[in-house]
């Protein structure tokens, strides 16, 4: 059954809660919704994946992983600040670290933010509606995931979800294909859809294995890049089913396209 376009929105509603950004800073746009396609599994008290996903070009949600909580932090920084990097590892290092010190010693770490981040590495969400009604609330690109990649509940990562060009991408029945699309995102104008399989991108064929389309997706839009083209061409069997073909996803405009457009 297809899911309503603000079933999200309406969920949070029917369960008291108040979206607590504005339009433009909360969950990103996507079809089908975001927060009901991250493929969620819950295994008695522990919430999990039901098949690999890409969370981003560096990491794969597997089966068996352990999601604990999904947060964003109360104080607003950038990706490289040192409040980020203090999420990075071990459950103890965190719990040790001292609040007046950075990660590498060379900038204080606020006390306050430092009980936040430990409160977060200390939660467990031990029901998967947590994270979707978390998913449908707050803004995608800051929010962070702690989970624990293996069972000793002392290694924790966290991570935050970035798209490839709007697609979010997963390995449903052994095969490279399109969860979801952002909307006004270039795979939507190329014609994207959820379901597509990616059989190859930049003529790099995906072998029905994620970090394989990671790092082709890396490599063509490197050489995209330095070759100043447009576009760079993705082939998809459309809704997994049938022959393939082509789409184009376009890239930034160059300093050296603009100049020649604008003659």
């Amino acid at each position: 059954m297809a899911v309503p376009k603000h079933f999200c929105f309406l969920l949070l509603v029917l369960a008291g809660m108040t979206p607590l950004w504005g339009q433009d800073d909360g969950p990103v746009k996507m079809t089908p919704e975001f927060c009901f396609t991250v493929p969620l599994d819950q295994v008695g008290t522990d919430v999990s994946v039901k098949y690999p996903i890409l969370m981003n070009p560096s990491t794969i949600l597997k089966p068996g992983m352990k999601l604990r909580v999904l947060y964003i932090l109360a104080n607003h920084t950038d990706a490289n600040s040192d409040l980020v990097l203090a999420h990075k590892g071990t459950t103890e290092q965190a719990y040790a670290r001292d609040p007046g010190a950075s990660t590498d010693g060379t900038a204080k770490l606020p006390s306050e933010v430092a009980h936040e981040i430990e409160g977060y590495r200390r939660t467990v969400w031990e029901v998967a509606n947590n994270f979707v009604l978390a998913m449908a609330q707050y803004p995608t690109d800051s929010m962070h995931l702690i989970y624990q990649p293996v069972k000793d509940n002392r290694v924790l990562k966290d991570e935050i979800f970035s798209f490839f060009d709007g697609m979010l991408v997963g390995l449903p029945g052994g095969k490279v294909t399109v969860l979801a699309v952002e909307n006004d995102s270039k795979a939507n104008a190329a014609g994207v859809k959820a379901g597509d399989e990616i059989v190859s991108i930049g003529g790099i064929p995906t072998k029905g294995d994620l970090a394989t389309f990671a790092s082709a997706y890396a490599t063509t839009k490197h050489d995209a890049k330095v070759n100043e083209v447009s576009s760079y061409p993705m082939t998809i069997r459309p809704d997994g089913k049938g022959e393939t073909r082509t789409v184009n996803i376009s890239m930034p405009a160059t300093l050296k396209g603009g100049l020649m457009n604008g003659l």
